[in-house]
Order: structure tokens, then sequence, then C-alpha cells
């Protein structure tokens, strides 16, 4: 009986401790729109992978362990608390121009995405140090960097880690 009993606490202690892994390593997030079609389709489940960007609750700072990369698709809250997943296009210092509906990073086109809208701010801009410029990979339906600036690094959550639904289209992202 005590046998059981211990077997049944360790199984439970052992499953508590791998949630809470779990949850301080990843978070669920659902998508919302078109914009990162065809990557990602509206109603689909990801996980992002929270491990680059640790909150310190006590201190109310976040730890950035390594930066964004270009082109990694990224979760991360705006300004008015509205969380998106995007695609980083340039990071800090870089030098965005978008003319001609073509988006340049540093004098080089950027190729991926498809269609783009004339932008609503003024370009060329050179991000600041903290900053990053995202875009969604369907240009023409995202709410993006053209519309509300720059992404502040303390304002990532995470990177796609992997799509978990639909079941059939499950994909690990890097």
């Amino acid at each position: 009986m005590i046998y059981n009993l211990l077997s049944i606490s360790k199984t439970i202690i052992a499953t508590s401790i791998f949630i809470i892994i779990l949850t301080l390593l990843f978070s669920s997030f659902e998508v919302n729109g078109r914009s990162m079609t065809p990557t990602l389709n509206d109603g689909d489940r990801v996980l992002i992978l929270k491990l680059n960007y640790i909150n310190l609750p006590f201190l109310e700072k976040k730890l950035i362990i390594t930066s964004p990369k270009k082109d990694s698709i990224i979760a991360f809250q705006k300004e008015d608390g509205v969380e998106l997943i995007k695609r980083v296009i340039a990071l800090p210092n870089d030098e965005v121009d978008i003319k001609n509906q073509t988006v340049y990073v540093n004098n080089s086109i950027q190729g991926r995405g498809l269609g783009l809208t004339s932008p609503k701010n003024t370009f060329p801009i050179t991000l600041e140090d903290d900053c990053i410029f995202v875009l969604g990979d369907n240009r023409n339906l995202s709410n993006d960097s053209r519309a509300f600036g720059c992404v502040p690094i303390e304002n990532i959550k995470g990177n796609l880690a992997l799509r978990l639904w639909p079941i059939k289209d499950i994909k690990l992202f890097r």
C-alpha cells in the first residue's frame, strides 16, 4: 500500500515538474488573420519558444539571451497590448526602404513575402539599437511595421517553434 502511494506521488511530482518546465519554455498562440499566409493560416495553433526572452518578474525586466535573427518568425506584443506573429525583416541599425512596392534592407532587395502595398510611414528609416522591423508574409493583408513602426526587442514574446493545429499541417520551425 505504501509502495503504491510513493509510486503515485513520484508520478504526480514528475508530471507537475514537467508541466511547469513546459509552461516556462513554451506559450500557445492562435494565428488570427491571413497576414502570414502561406506560412501560417488563420486559426493555426502554434507554440512559441520563450527561452530567449525570459521575463524577470521581480525586476520587471526581460532577459534577452539571443537577439532575433533575420527571417525568423516571432510573436510580440504591440504597445496597445495586441499580440501578433510576423517575420523579422530588419535588425537594429539596419536601413529599411520601401519604394516601387519593393522592400530594401541595407540596399538589398528582400524577396520573401507576397505583394506589398504602399507604406503608411516615410521611408527610408534607420532602426534604433533596440528595435526590429517586421512584416507579414502576405504583405497586402498585414498590419506590420509599415503601419506601427519598429518593434522594441523587449516586446518580443518568443520565436515560432511548432505548428500544432491543424494536425495535418504539423510543422517544426527553426
